[in-house]
């Protein structure tokens, strides 16, 4: 009888191409090398420094208006209020600094904290409650339109304050520099959520969270306290970046953040962020935002429509969901 000898589990090592894959978003920036490529050809003056400039503004509101969803979808949930939140920053930036008088910076300690209340709410009846967080913040959102629908009784009159103008031009500068201060912010926050993320304790609880709840518990993790704080600092931040989109539409109005409601997830799916992973950051959410913008800089160009562009980001957002579904497969069977 001869015995059967087992040789010691080996331990297999990603390639150093796939570390390097994982970690640099390699197939967004190709992505959006091709859709420039295809703007350039396809339209005349679409790389210009104007048109780069115009491009890059938009894609930088849409980028800071997805920062919160991206934490939130990090740690395993989903926010649909955005558009509640943009729209308070927004009629608030409108009403309380144009028409009222208040100085930039206690609307923006008014905004921080009616959407940061709002985010804490939601994150904390997730968790708790143990309800879907789509349906929370979808509700949410409801309850923030109509807060602002009854406060200012549909009446929203008003400019922005001209200094905030200037944050959003698309001909600004930036200290001397060529670029506008939106810009200079949005590679701030790339910076700052990328140290946050990955070389902080806190960044760590929040992968640790999105990625198995119960084992972060085990190890200390107060994932309660993880999901009411990123529910609460995404909501703050949309309601800021609702400031700034009100300068940079000179009004605001009940549906200032109806856009924001396809496109903020469309720009964090694209931009790599995946569901139910744990797995994404910052800075892909902005690759994400200016594939977008891109693409629908040629489709305005092409004459298509508002219906398009959001057929456009339906169909993003499809694809994607299927391609991190088929990439789980694969992985599950490996």
């Amino acid at each position: 009888m001869t015995a059967t000898v087992t040789s010691p589990a080996t331990t297999v090592r990603p390639s150093v191409r796939t570390s390097v894959l994982r970690r640099l978003p390699v197939v967004q920036l190709v992505v959006l090398a091709a859709v420039f490529a295809w703007g350039t050809i396809q339209m005349d003056g679409f790389a210009s420094p104007s048109s780069l400039k115009a491009m890059s503004v938009i894609a930088c509101l849409l980028a800071l208006a997805s920062l919160g969803q991206t934490l939130v979808i990090i740690i395993g949930g989903l926010d649909l209020a955005i558009p509640g939140y943009i729209t308070v920053g927004a009629v608030a930036t409108v009403v309380l600094g144009g028409t009222h008088g208040w100085p930039l910076w206690l609307v923006a300690l008014f905004v921080v904290a009616v959407c940061g209340a709002a985010g804490a709410l939601s994150g904390a009846i997730c968790h708790y409650l143990k309800v879907q967080s789509l349906v929370v913040t979808l509700g949410m959102s409801a309850v923030l339109t109509g807060g602002v629908l009854i406060a200012t009784k549909a009446n929203i009159l008003g400019m922005p304050p001209a200094s905030l103008g200037s944050w959003t031009a698309v001909m600004g500068r930036t200290f001397g520099l060529p670029f506008p201060p939106v810009v200079a912010l949005t590679v701030l926050a790339v910076v700052g959520t990328w140290l946050f993320l990955a070389h902080t304790p806190a960044g760590r609880r929040l992968y640790a969270t999105g990625a198995n709840p119960r084992a972060a518990e085990g190890l200390g993790v107060r994932t309660a306290r993880v999901w009411i704080g990123t529910f609460a600092f995404g909501a703050a931040c949309t309601g800021l970046t609702g400031m700034l989109i009100a300068g940079f539409t000179f009004g605001a109005s009940l549906s200032t953040g109806d856009p924001y409601f396809y496109s903020g997830l469309a720009a964090v799916l694209v931009g790599g962020t995946a569901l139910g992973t744990a797995q994404g950051d910052f800075l892909r959410t902005v690759l994400g935002a200016l594939t977008l913008t891109g693409l629908t800089t040629i489709l305005a160009g092409l004459g298509l429509g508002e219906g398009d562009t959001r057929i456009l980001y339906g169909i993003a957002i499809i694809l994607v969901v299927l391609a991190y579904g088929r990439g789980r497969r694969l992985r599950d069977r490996l």
